[in-house]
């Protein structure tokens, strides 16, 4: 009996080399539009598994992009274009208006500030912290949010900053491919029986 098929692990090892290549591409265009979330103590950030997300979805869209690749095609593929780039000018400016509301720069650091202000913090100094008085007492706690804001909180806006930036990052990968996707199918030729049709001539009738 003949054995179990093998894993052909050097075509997998390849073409995971060029879905990553793709990915890299898109995340130094994501990278000139705006900013990961502050990397956590410890960790590599959101931007590795960002791409690891753009790379597989890459991977998801090559089906589609080798089945629709014809003239025809070029118009629901700048359809597509238009809605995703919606999406993505949406969550641009949710992106960049968390980033303004959830954090806080301190002597040239990047830190995720909390919702819910802790009880003795609060107890001193009022239910809403304004922006110079927060800097005032990250000054106290030596750069330690977690010493203003409950850790609860400020977990909550980081897990909500990098959803915000992991929507991003495939937002504009699907930009990219479906506007490339327009370009190369308005560039081929009309389908044989499309074509066929239109240069079919009309019988001459008798006078």
């Amino acid at each position: 009996m003949p054995g179990p098929q093998q894993i052909d692990w050097p075509a997998i090892r390849e073409n995971w080399t060029i879905l990553t290549q793709g990915a890299a591409g898109v995340m130094t265009v994501v990278a000139t539009i705006i900013t990961p979330p502050p990397t956590a103590a410890g960790t590599q950030g959101i931007r590795p598994f960002a791409s690891f997300v753009v790379a597989v979805l890459i991977g998801i869209f090559m089906l589609a992009i080798t089945r629709f690749r014809k003239r025809e095609h070029a118009g629901p593929w700048a359809a597509f274009a238009a809605v995703v780039l919606a999406l993505t000018i949406g969550n641009y400016f949710w992106y960049v208006n968390l980033t303004d509301s959830l954090t806080l720069n301190w002597h040239e650091h990047t830190f995720v500030r909390g919702t819910e202000i802790r009880p003795e913090v609060q107890k001193a100094y009022g239910s809403v912290i304004s922006e110079p008085l927060a800097r005032e007492l990250m000054e106290d706690a030596t750069g330690d949010p977690s010493l203003i804001w409950t850790p609860q909180s400020i977990a909550w806006n980081k897990n909500l900053l990098c959803i915000a930036y992991l929507m991003m990052a495939p937002l504009i990968g699907g930009c990219i491919l479906a506007a490339s996707q327009v370009t190369i199918c308005v560039t081929r030729p009309p389908s044989p029986q499309k074509h066929a049709k239109s240069s079919r001539k009309k019988p001459l009738t008798e006078k």
